[in-house]
């Protein structure tokens, strides 16, 4: 871990409430009119796209739970300085409908202003968690 800027508290409680699915903390942590945007592809991933306002963010994060089960989320990496904090998580999920398990790295960076997270992009390698989501494998 690295640094310890003013975001460094703000987005390390929400990573905590995240893996312990304590949504209503992290609505408290999140502005009311937070751009959120996951660099994924929404048809395959319910997470992917980008939403603006605290209740779109809050709506795909109740879709996720009801499809996904988060079974592991572990930060690898935290670097924060002044108003940004970016974060490495391992993750692994287990598709609720066919009982696959995705485990993939997650990459956040994170703003925050006046005690709330203003910004929020995410990362995952979404060609490997496609691939363990849709149960295909393509051979070297």
């Amino acid at each position: 871990m690295s640094g310890r800027g003013s975001a460094y508290p703000i987005v390390m409680e929400i990573h905590d409430a995240f893996r312990r699915s304590e949504y209503f903390r992290m609505a408290a942590l999140y502005a009311r009119d937070i751009e959120w945007q996951m660099h994924a592809s929404p048809s395959i991933f319910p997470v992917g796209g980008q939403r603006r306002g605290k209740s779109a963010v809050f709506l795909m994060l109740l879709n996720i739970s009801l499809h996904y089960r988060f079974d592991h989320y572990e930060i690898d990496d935290v670097v924060a300085e002044g108003d940004w904090a970016a974060v490495v998580a391992d993750v692994s999920i287990t598709q609720r409908k066919t009982g696959r398990v995705i485990r993939c790295r997650a990459a956040s960076f994170n703003q925050v202003r006046d005690g709330k997270v203003v910004a929020y992009r995410g990362f995952i390698d979404s060609f490997d968690a496609a691939e363990q989501m849709l149960g295909r494998i393509i051979a070297p």
